[in-house]
């Protein structure tokens, strides 16, 4: 018997063994994927996480309530703008009338009213004059009493009388005179002195009328007094004050006693005049 030989290429080799660390083993795939320049980046993204959170904390939500703080305040002053704006336009539009009211004033003073001095003696003058262009009789007066100016400090004195403490509410920013004048007559002439007053150039305003009627024998009926509304003698229009009707007819004799008052420039304003 032949003997078997075992074939040169159907012979098994041996397995070799392989040493492997066992901490490679027990390593996780994904771990092996991550390296030092993984772990610097990841590290570098969440410093940069931090630094976002950080700006966002300490700088974009403060300048976010900067941003309306100051807009509320934009708003505020665009308020205060246009309130001064218009108190502006009405201060423009105060002054201008102030402005207007004084130039009126100067006006009126410096056209209408007469120099204190001179203004005195022509009041005299024209009061005596239509007292007997009328035919009248001058039977009380004319009394004068000067009239302080508004807001002059006058003592009230125990003997003072009631005329003069009624002047008081005749006073004015303008030096005056109160006049009380009674004078008796037909009723038709008592009728054109009246009148004359009203139409004469004295600035001559009548404050208060008193008429009576006068018998034959001297004696008088009662008065009939009228206050009325003082009308200036240089009223324009149909603004005449007509004595009230008497007993005792248009041709009877008739007392009249007139209360008025005229006023003259101040004193400081003719010497500011040019």
């Amino acid at each position: 018997m032949s003997q078997e030989h075992p074939m040169p290429g159907n012979t098994v080799a041996p397995r070799r063994q392989i040493s492997i660390p066992f901490r490679q083993l027990r390593r996780p795939p994904a771990l092996n994927v991550i390296g030092l320049p993984e772990l610097i980046g990841l590290a570098g993204a969440a410093l940069l996480a931090i630094l976002v959170v950080f700006a966002y904390i300490y700088f974009y939500l403060p300048a976010n309530s900067h941003l309306k703080s100051a807009e509320l305040e934009r708003k505020t002053l665009q308020g205060q703008r246009q309130a001064s704006g218009t108190a502006l336009d009405e201060g423009k539009t105060t002054k201008e009338r102030v402005d207007k009211i004084n130039a009126s004033l100067e006006d009126f003073e410096s056209n209408w009213l007469p120099a204190q001095s001179s203004g005195r003696m022509s009041l005299y003058t024209v009061l005596n004059d239509l007292i007997k262009s009328n035919g009248l009789r001058n039977t009380a007066g004319p009394s004068y009493s000067p009239l302080d100016l508004v807001g002059a400090k006058t003592q009230v004195q125990p003997g003072m009388t009631a005329e003069k403490q009624s002047n008081a509410k005749w006073q004015s920013i303008y030096p005056g005179i109160a006049v009380s004048v009674t004078v008796e007559g037909p009723y038709q002439n008592i009728r054109h002195f009246v009148r004359d007053i009203e139409t004469s150039r004295q600035f001559l305003i009548i404050n208060a009328i008193e008429l009576e009627g006068v018998r034959q024998s001297g004696a008088t009926e009662p008065p009939v007094s009228a206050p009325i509304q003082p009308r200036t003698s240089r009223s324009v229009g149909p603004t005449s004050v007509t004595p009230p009707v008497i007993a005792g007819g248009r041709g009877g004799l008739v007392s009249l006693r007139l209360d008025l008052a005229t006023y003259f420039q101040r004193p400081e304003a003719k010497t500011a005049a040019p």
